[in-house]
């Protein structure tokens, strides 16, 4: 387990020791909701026998993922799954969208989960593009910005469990109070915000308690959210919290076979390529790798003509770009340490793998190898 470092840095004078803090890591586990439940269980109970800090998340499936041969299954009965098998470390959404359920209903279920886990849920709220581009919506006439601040909201008052009512732009809810005799979570739920663009990273420093990256976030990006997290803070008026939560969705697989873990990460960069391509048109995220456009040329054309099976396009070379923690412990350690120097200290890792029996090998490894290795960045205090 990585101890959690806190305090000041071993920075050569006062000046600096003013300047820079030290930055606790805390490393988690993620899956989307298209894995069996049967393995579902089997990786929240080694990740939490391992004591990985980061929790174990999960990041809702849609039906888009049926193009791979993946069943969606519902997050929130996942978590609850892992809920069951699990005793100490956090337990997180990443994300649910408001688009998809109303804030209400939102905070009904986190307020299950907090119960069933003790104290242990954390809310990761985003707006889910893959699922509501399949939606008969218009995500123009609710611009996510504003979907969101009303979403989260509503979503802390029900959890307080105080009477309200509220009237937005999007949203409205009228609900009395109920007793604290008959509330078994927590009066304050956190909750993480999933965000892509410059706007939505804006907002999580005005009001979110973390800010969660997409899959394929590169150190480059890391840097951009960065920079916008901190104007969304002045913007708000608000003191950015020590240790305030950067999170992101990081591809992994670990092997001391370092060709065989690169090989069985390469699908499934492809389908996060094909999904920003398709479905979250960001660029951004693509370009701030360093990846060029004549590198990207081969996956578009592919992508225009109909195809989305970009396996055999994808080169090691692109995957180290992108930050895909892919190789044997040594070569992955390096990757992530690089997301790391960048300020994100809650790297959650993807498990990806042949089989089951790989990815549970990964999770170990990320414990046993890379964790306890990890250097905490110098951070701006």
């Amino acid at each position: 387990m990585h101890p959690n470092i806190g305090g000041v840095g071993d920075a050569s004078s006062p000046m600096e020791k003013h300047l820079f803090a030290i930055q606790s890591i805390k490393v988690g586990i993620i899956f989307k909701s298209y894995e069996p439940l049967s393995s579902i269980l089997a990786y929240a109970r080694r990740a939490d026998e391992l004591g990985l800090e980061g929790g174990f998340w999960f990041a809702e499936a849609y039906h888009w993922f049926r193009h791979y041969g993946y069943e969606a299954r519902g997050a929130f009965a996942c978590l609850a799954a892992a809920a069951t098998v699990t005793r100490n470390i956090p337990i997180g959404l990443g994300i649910g969208s408001p688009y998809m359920r109303h804030p209400t209903i939102q905070a009904s279920e986190a307020c299950a989960l907090d119960e069933l886990t003790n104290g242990r849920f954390i809310m990761g709220m985003g707006a889910g593009k893959v699922g509501i581009n399949y939606l008969e919506m218009d995500i123009k006439e609710k611009p996510p910005v504003k979907v969101h601040r009303e979403s989260i909201e509503i979503f802390r008052r029900v959890v307080k469990g105080e009477a309200f009512t509220y009237t937005g732009e999007f949203y409205s809810s009228e609900m009395p109070a109920i007793s604290p005799e008959q509330r078994f979570h927590r009066d304050y739920i956190p909750v993480y915000m999933g965000a892509t663009g410059p706007f939505m990273q804006r907002l999580a420093g005005q009001i979110a308690d973390g800010l969660l990256l997409p899959g394929l976030t590169s150190p480059g990006f890391v840097r951009i959210a960065q920079g916008n997290l901190a104007e969304g803070f002045k913007k708000a008026n608000r003191t950015r919290p020590e240790g305030f939560p950067v999170g992101g969705v990081i591809l992994c697989s670990v092997l001391h076979d370092g060709n065989k873990a690169r090989d069985a990460a390469r699908r499934s960069v492809g389908i996060y390529v094909v999904n920003k391509v398709k479905n979250i048109q960001n660029d951004e995220i693509l370009s701030s790798s360093g990846i060029t456009d004549e590198e990207l040329a081969p996956l578009r054309a592919r992508i225009t003509s109909g195809k989305e099976e970009l396996t055999d396009l994808i080169t090691d070379e692109m995957m180290r770009k992108f930050a895909v923690v892919a190789g044997t412990p040594d070569e992955a350690r390096e990757i992530l340490q690089g997301l790391v120097d960048e300020g994100m200290n809650l790297p959650l890792m993807e498990v990806v793998g042949e089989t089951e029996a790989d990815k549970l090998k990964t999770i170990d490894l990320i414990a046993s190898d890379i964790v306890p290795q990890l250097k905490p960045a110098k951070v701006t205090a």
